[in-house]
């Protein structure tokens, strides 16, 4: 994602035109064998903010 374009963008077709379908081009959703491993690294990255400071 060009997020540098996307935010010089004025109109919402030529925004759609640049992010895509999905989310920012991506996927809609995931397998149900994919979210383990999600929920596990969005696990650890929210823990490591909290123990690190905000």
């Amino acid at each position: 994602m060009d997020f540098s374009r996307l935010r010089a963008l004025q109109d919402p077709t030529a925004v759609r035109e640049c992010i895509g379908d999905g989310n920012f081009g991506g996927r809609y959703g995931r397998s149900d064998e994919e979210m383990p491993a999600i929920r596990r690294v969005a696990v650890a990255q929210t823990r490591a903010t909290i123990d690190g400071g905000w």
